[in-house]
């Protein structure tokens, strides 16, 4: 570790909910102390002022928490560059265009979090204008409102790394490989369905659903997503264990 000044934090704000840090081991300190350091090293050694490295895996696997770690370290290691993250929830379709819009037979709200709920196009677009540059607005997704917020994090300084996580990152239908031909560097964080099913029933649970509206969400949408994003494993640059592998 390059950083020895930089403390692991003992929690996480992620999507409005407060994620536990205080139980991870010294080894899987180190794992993501290390795996910054050597984010840090890719920004650099791609000699350009704008960098987007995507986070893959499925559902559950701690996509969402690895990114705003990520960043949290990086408040405190004093970098030349901007470091941000954002998440491919921001470009999910607002509700109101969910329940008003159908595909097989079904309103596309039963099926949020499948790949054909997001503006997959709409992220391309953002990131396209990252890479070449420009100021942009990208939006964030509130957990309390269940709905995108536009214009919540804006980057206009010249040198910029992006960590953008999600599970589609590195899918090839309905717009997602514009989004994949634009990641400089890819991580899939691999995860066994069995040990994260129950987290992901409690995330549900948190943000209102009941137990049976969670569980029945996960076998409809959660557990097939997974599947599928699980194929898209060998697309990436360089593939991971979910923390509670890291021994």
């Amino acid at each position: 570790m390059q950083n020895r000044d930089i403390q692991f934090p003992v929690s996480l704000q992620v999507t409005e909910q407060q994620i536990d840090l205080s139980t991870l081991t010294q080894r899987q300190r180190d794992f993501y102390l290390n795996l910054f350091d050597e984010i840090v090293a890719i920004y650099k050694a791609r000699n350009q002022c704008r960098v987007v490295i995507g986070i893959a895996g499925p559902t559950g696997a701690g996509k969402s928490v690895a990114a705003v770690l990520l960043q949290n370290l990086a408040k405190q290691a004093g970098l030349s560059f901007d470091f941000e993250s954002i998440t491919i929830d921001a470009y999910h379709y607002p509700n109101s265009f969910l329940c008003s819009h159908f595909a097989d037979g079904e309103t596309l709200k039963k099926v949020k979090g499948r790949f054909d709920t997001y503006d997959a196009r709409g992220l391309a677009r953002d990131l396209q204008a990252f890479a070449m540059g420009e100021r942009v607005s990208f939006p964030t997704y509130s957990r309390k409102l269940h709905d995108p917020v536009k214009n919540g994090i804006v980057v206009e300084t010249e040198k910029a790394l992006l960590i953008v996580e999600g599970l589609w990152l590195l899918y090839d239908k309905a717009g997602w490989d514009a989004v994949g031909s634009l990641l400089d560097y890819a991580i899939f964080i691999d995860a066994d369905q069995g040990r994260v099913k129950e987290s992901v029933l409690k995330r549900h649970m948190t943000g209102g659903r009941t137990w049976e509206e969670a569980s029945q969400h996960y076998e409809l949408v959660d557990a097939k997503n997974s599947e599928m994003v699980l194929t898209t494993r060998h697309k990436a640059n360089r593939v991971i264990p979910p923390y509670y592998s890291i021994r």
